[in-house]
């Protein structure tokens, strides 16, 4: 999970909110597009709990978008908040349209809707920092509320994505002992090099950030604290 930064709202959220009967779903479609818009921005394009791959690109299996609109805060819980742009993130289709994979993010957490706030939050740079991940591609943190949201309520360590994180740690962990073979008597470019990888992954290509890219920073931020 990567921490999100939120913008300014966009403008045609702004105006629709002054009307009295305004509500979420009164919103046309044309603003939803904007807000969707924004959101991918926001986030490079990257799911705001598994981190994968979202667009405005049309899933026709589900016959909606590659990305939605997610309330972090529940509208069930929360409905004073269903217009407010700093409560909606933008998520993937929780692999609505794979029968065979268990559903993740908002899909998984829409069964707790009317129960459950998160205590983990995109939102939060401290949750980032308690987040962690391990050499079979698993979420995990010491904290135990964030563990509960990682592993009960938004599923993220799911089978398939775990596979998927796996096989980006594996890469990483090469590429990391690699720069320590080449440069293990030059500390001081080895660390250079760390700090380029890092860079690397902490970029956006055409305002997008590479997927999963948490994950690499997270072990390449590990080894820098190395004495």
């Amino acid at each position: 999970m990567k921490y999100i930064q939120k913008e300014k709202e966009p403008n045609c959220l702004t105006a629709y909110k002054k009307q009295s009967d305004a509500s979420f779903k009164g919103l046309d479609s044309d603003c939803k597009k904007e807000i969707r818009q924004s959101l991918l921005e926001e986030q490079g394009y990257i799911c705001a709990y598994c981190m994968q791959a979202i667009s405005e690109d049309w899933n026709k299996k589900l016959n909606k978008y590659k990305v939605e609109i997610e309330h972090f805060k529940s509208q069930h819980r929360h409905p004073k908040l269903v217009l407010d742009y700093k409560n909606m993130l933008a998520v993937c289709n929780g692999n609505a349209d794979k029968s065979s994979y268990g559903l993740i993010c908002d899909k998984a957490k829409s069964g707790f809707d009317k129960t459950h706030d998160l205590f983990v939050n995109p939102l939060d740079r401290n949750r980032e920092q308690q987040i962690y991940y391990t050499l079979d591609g698993e979420i995990v943190s010491n904290n135990k509320l964030i563990n509960k949201d990682l592993n009960d309520i938004l599923n993220l360590n799911e089978e398939n994505i775990c596979e998927e994180r796996a096989k980006l740690y594996q890469i990483i962990k090469s590429e990391i002992r690699q720069i320590k073979r080449a440069y293990w008597d030059k500390p001081q470019i080895k660390k250079s090099k760390l700090q380029q990888l890092k860079t690397q992954w902490e970029k956006r290509y055409n305002n997008k950030f590479r997927p999963l890219c948490r994950i690499p920073l997270y072990l390449i931020e590990k080894e820098l604290t190395k004495p």
